[in-house]
């Protein structure tokens, strides 16, 4: 289990296990929980090591900076330390700048110019994790003009006013860190390491013992002094060259970073660092057709923290380097193939929304195919209104029909429906010809799209969509049915009788509905009202008696309930 960084009360110790100095791991307290910015600030708990705040400059004009050094935070050696991976961190960052070396630093004491920078310490995770943060930082009145410059560091000293002492020549560095909140609070011991280590030693200097240490904030009247909170916590200062001060590294993280649900036996959350997501499962696509769209597929990827997934797509022709073709959150791309080369290999990785990327899942090498697809004739179109079956007529091309087999399948949609009308094996240049008779009788009103789709055996493939719109202008029925002997007459009663005025009636039967040419008679004007007599005298196939009849509608809506027949 775990939770938020922000869910940790100011106080609170947290650490990273694998992030150390001087082989302990470093402790850090909640100084601050910056909920407007959504950020954690962090000071490691204990002074981690003695150091000066930087080196005596030999060349400055100042003769302040020149034996004591300076105390312009920007320009000091400790913020250039702290803020590099290095193993040689130190560059000049202005003209007298001089490095921390055994000759610069006081009487010898703890330099550290060729000492790897700080950031080398801690794991890559931690590393990456810590904000940029845009620090204030008060300038002396002395050399530097006074006020203040703002400086983005990602590791830093606190100034007096984040510690809770009097801001320095009126300049608010930051804002209080609401874990400093009393001197006592401010009081600090250095670890058992940073002593250890120390080159210059004291009675006074232990583990158990409070030490001062080192802020950021220049004493503005002086050129060399920098501020330091002193053992009983007030506000202090001393020559920037002094290798003794205690060094106290602050950082911010973001409040959604995750820490253990619990303490563990040292009282400490463990800080949790994000993981990448999981290799894609797969990828997939089809037979890569020169100049025309390939679908790739993944089967996805997952994230151990819940985060959201982007797909990065690349594809490379032959031997050549890998090109990103883009990135998606759907685990579907579609390329265009390339019209030159021979080979086609497509993979694709996975990106958590921390930048954080899992391994490639690459497809195998499929040649490209150079095949032309198949050519339907006539161009999509909408036919408009229509009121009984119809068919449509079209051919289909293939420039390789001599090698390939092309494969041809009509579709029609109904409402939500698809009916696939039938898939045959088309002749390349001859006629075909789509009937709708057989599915107009159900066919719904409205519209409709009629898709043709032709695909040759390398994969080549093309589509025409033909739209029309089905308008029912009538209702109609029919039933044809055995006697035992050839019928003479008939009478045919429609119900409701008689028909709206405004609608249409169409009423024809025959006595030889089985032959194969029924004598069909017209007999409209007769329903309802007399008796038909056949002169047909003829049934080839069997007796029998058929009707058809259907009304064209008016503006009245009726309904046919019953159709009796009565003959003889």
């Amino acid at each position: 289990m775990a939770k938020l960084l922000s869910a940790l009360p100011v106080g609170s110790v947290v650490k990273s296990t694998n992030t150390k100095y001087n082989g302990k791991v470093i402790r850090w307290i909640v100084g601050t929980q910056d909920t407007a910015n959504g950020r954690t600030g962090l000071v490691a708990e204990k002074m981690i090591t003695l150091k000066c705040f930087d080196a005596k400059e030999s060349s400055n004009p100042n003769s302040s900076r020149q034996s004591y050094g300076n105390n312009r935070y920007s320009q000091s050696n400790i913020d250039q330390w702290l803020n590099s991976q290095a193993a040689s961190w130190y560059s000049a960052r202005h003209s007298y700048d001089a490095p921390p070396n055994n000759a610069n630093v006081w009487s010898n004491y703890n330099e550290y110019d060729t000492e790897a920078g700080f950031l080398s310490n801690f794991e890559a995770d931690f590393r990456k994790a810590i904000l940029d943060a845009v620090i204030r930082v008060a300038k002396n009145t002395v050399t530097d003009g006074g006020g203040y410059e703002d400086i983005t560091r990602k590791v830093f000293l606190l100034s007096n006013t984040e510690v809770g002492l009097s801001n320095e020549n009126g300049v608010a560095e930051g804002t209080l860190w609401s874990y400093f909140s009393s001197a006592a609070r401010r009081q600090c011991y250095p670890t058992a390491e940073a002593v250890s280590n120390s080159e210059y030693t004291s009675s006074s200097l232990n583990a158990s013992s409070y030490w001062w240490w080192w802020l950021r904030t220049p004493y503005a009247s002086y050129a060399d002094f920098a501020r330091v909170v002193y053992t009983g916590g007030s506000l202090n200062y001393d020559n920037a060259y002094r290798g003794s001060g205690g060094v106290r590294p602050a950082l911010y993280l973001e409040s959604g970073n995750l820490v253990s649900d619990s303490t563990d036996t040292d009282g400490a959350y463990i800080l949790q660092w994000n993981q990448p997501p999981s290799d894609p499962s797969s990828i997939s696509y089809g037979t890569p057709q020169a100049g025309n769209s390939l679908v790739l597929s993944t089967g996805g990827s997952t994230d151990p923290e819940g985060d959201a997934i982007s797909y990065v797509w690349e594809r490379k022709i032959d031997s050549g380097t890998y090109v990103q073709l883009g990135i998606t959150t759907a685990k579907t791309f579609t390329d265009t193939v390339p019209t030159s080369g021979t080979t086609y290999t497509a993979r694709v990785k996975a990106v958590d929304a921390n930048g954080l990327e899992s391994g490639y899942c690459t497809g195998s090498a499929k040649t490209i195919s150079y095949n032309t697809p198949p050519v339907i004739s006539g161009s999509d179109q909408n036919l408009g209104s229509k009121t009984a079956p119809f068919t449509y007529q079209y051919t289909v091309t293939d420039a390789q029909a001599a090698t390939q087999t092309i494969t041809v399948t009509e579709k029609l949609t109904n409402g939500t429906q698809t009916i696939t009308l039938r898939t045959y094996t088309a002749t390349s240049g001859a006629q075909n010809t789509v009937d709708l008779s057989s599915v107009w009788l159900p066919l719904l009103s409205g519209t409709h799209v009629l898709t043709i789709t032709a695909t040759d055996s390398a994969g080549g493939s093309a589509t025409r969509k033909i739209t029309f719109s089905r308008t029912v202008s009538r209702i109609a029925a029919a039933r044809a049915f055995n006697t035992d002997a050839l019928v003479q007459k008939v009478f045919v009663s429609l119900y409701p009788a008689p028909i709206p005025a405004d609608a249409t009636l169409h009423l024809e039967v025959t006595n030889n509905p089985f032959d194969a040419s029924p004598v069909w008679v017209d007999i409209t004007d007769k329903a309802n009202r007399l008796v038909h007599v056949f002169t047909n005298t003829t049934a080839a196939k069997g007796y029998g008696l058929g009707y058809r009849f259907y009304i064209t509608k008016g503006t009245q809506e009726i309904e046919i309930t019953q159709a009796t027949i009565r003959f003889a």
